[in-house]
């Protein structure tokens, strides 16, 4: 990689199609792999090395109204279902997925509708792209698999054991970022200055072993709890107090006051070049001591506790009102497992003029290719314990059936409090449970559901096999080239469980 002080900048107004091209078709060999390298890395290494076929996810509210469905409690601990129950690996698998950018934001169809294009290429508007952004585009990223759960109902009491493997990871990018480098300066103005302060990354995944209980208070009110000891395998977070670039035709001032820092088993480090700066997170195989060494050394950066806590009131033959927070507490992160660069100066990049053959195959990767020098990341050598937080979620539902409750409305409201920042989701259900051996859900979102997605739900129990699947939201409006319009909302959850 060359020093981004030999970068030319006087090409930053010449960021033409051709440029941009480099940057669609060559993304695996430059510097922006490693920046999504600091998002996913902790998922990547886990999911690669210690659980390799089965995918993890945050529950799905669309099973919400459910009840038939096992293991409920994870929704609400006073929701529990009327039968024992137990799963295995299988018994719980999702994904959920949120966004400010949609899949047909970032996906163009070709003006003759025969290919699909990403925001990266020649052909694409990228003014207009950029113009309709956010001042800062999220995502974030949760998943859950249950290894182990066993639910015993006893008379009015029912008790759990849980285990399984958590992973929260999201990230802000500010607008200024895709302006820096899609579009470069503006071209009439001497100096363009472009705000990144409010960039970030989080990435967290750690284990969970529990237990429960939940209990019914005379025929109106129903309490639980879940109490939950948590180990981290890995955490990862970057923020900035300050990081801010003034791009003229010969330079760049750049004030970079931010940190990076990771929580992680010995074989993942924070790798340094030849000029000091943070440059890439390395994995060293003789350090992990190969599969077995991995898994033993993964739950060992921190420790942590959280608690479920969750109510039911009846206070109608045909309502029933709920209300819980779930995932409430946090990792303390051993500092003997802990790495740290941080930044805190102001310099300047001086660059020469390339010559065109330069201009025509180095401009935009090596923009990219630089981004960690321009950051300024070094080593501290002293890191601090610290503490992270769960994606705490507060659920409040209300469900009114009719005829005998074999079909039922409910609404419900889930907040998010997550490390970078809150969502909210409000849900609308429409249930329909005939008997015991089969319930069903259609519910809408109004808040994400954008007229364009709708969650569904079943659950069918035959014998003692009990199997459910649901999605909140399954799009249904898409382009010619089968791209979801407008939906930037994912998320689905599976399992196969024994209920008796």
């Amino acid at each position: 990689m060359k020093r981004a002080h030999d970068l030319s900048l006087t090409h930053m107004n010449n960021y033409s199609a051709s440029h941009i091209k480099y940057l669609n078709v060559k993304i695996k060999n430059n510097g922006m792999k490693r920046i999504i390298l600091y998002l996913c890395i902790i998922f990547t290494v886990f999911v690669l090395l210690f659980i390799p076929e089965k995918t993890s996810a945050q529950r799905v509210n669309s099973l919400y109204f459910l009840d038939k469905t096992p293991f409920h409690t994870q929704w609400n601990p006073a929701m529990a279902p009327d039968k024992s129950g137990l799963g295995l690996g299988i018994g719980n698998i999702s994904l959920s997925v949120q966004s400010d950018l949609a899949f047909s934001d970032i996906f163009v169809p070709s003006q003759d509708g025969t290919e699909l294009y990403t925001f990266l290429h020649p052909s694409v508007n990228k003014e207009a792209f950029v113009a309709g952004l956010k001042d800062v585009s999220s995502l974030s990223f949760n998943s859950n698999i249950d290894i182990f759960n066993l639910g015993i109902r006893v008379l009015d009491k029912y008790f759990t054991i849980h285990s399984g493997i958590s992973i929260d990871a999201g990230t802000g990018i500010p607008k200024d970022f895709f302006g820096l480098f899609l579009l470069g300066m503006n071209k009439n103005e001497d100096n363009t200055n472009f705000n990144l302060t409010e960039m970030n990354i989080n990435a967290m995944a750690y284990t969970k072993l529990g237990v429960g209980y939940s209990m019914k208070l005379g025929k109106l009110l129903s309490v639980g709890i879940n109490a939950n000891y948590l180990q981290g395998i890995a955490d990862m977070r970057m923020g900035f107090d300050k990081l801010t670039i003034g791009a003229s035709q010969t330079k760049w001032d750049v004030t970079s006051n931010g940190y990076i820092q990771m929580a992680a088993p010995d074989f993942l480090r924070l790798k340094y070049g030849e000029n000091g700066y943070l440059n890439g997170v390395n994995y060293d195989s003789k350090t992990s001591g190969g599969a077995s060494g991995i898994v033993s050394a993964l739950p060992k950066a921190g420790s942590g506790f959280s608690i479920d806590l969750g109510i039911t009131a009846k206070p109608l033959s045909f309502l029933t009102l709920s209300a819980a927070i779930i995932d409430l507490g946090s990792i303390k992160w051993n500092a003997k497992y802990i790495q740290r660069a941080s930044s805190n100066s102001s310099y300047t990049y001086d660059g020469a003029a390339l010559n065109e053959t330069e201009k025509e195959n180095q401009s935009s990767t090596e923009v990219v290719d630089n981004f960690e020098d321009i950051i300024h990341f070094e080593k501290d050598n002293n890191p601090q314990s610290y503490s992270s937080k769960l994606t705490t979620k507060l659920n409040i539902g209300a469900e009114a059936g009719i005829l005998n409750n074999h079909i039922s409305f409910g609404v419900l409201s889930q907040t998010g409090f997550a490390p970078n920042g809150t969502y909210q989701d409000i849900m609308l259900s429409a249930n329909l449970k005939p008997s015991s051996i089969i319930q069903g859900a259609l519910t809408y979102s109004l808040l994400h559901g954008k007229r364009s997605s709708l969650g569904a739900a079943i659950n069918c129990k035959l014998l003692f096999l009990n199997i459910f699947v649901a999605a909140d939201y399954i799009p249904f409006n898409y382009t010619p080239q089968m791209i979801p319009v407008d939906n930037s909302y994912y998320n689905m959850q599976f399992g196969i469980n024994m209920m008796f």
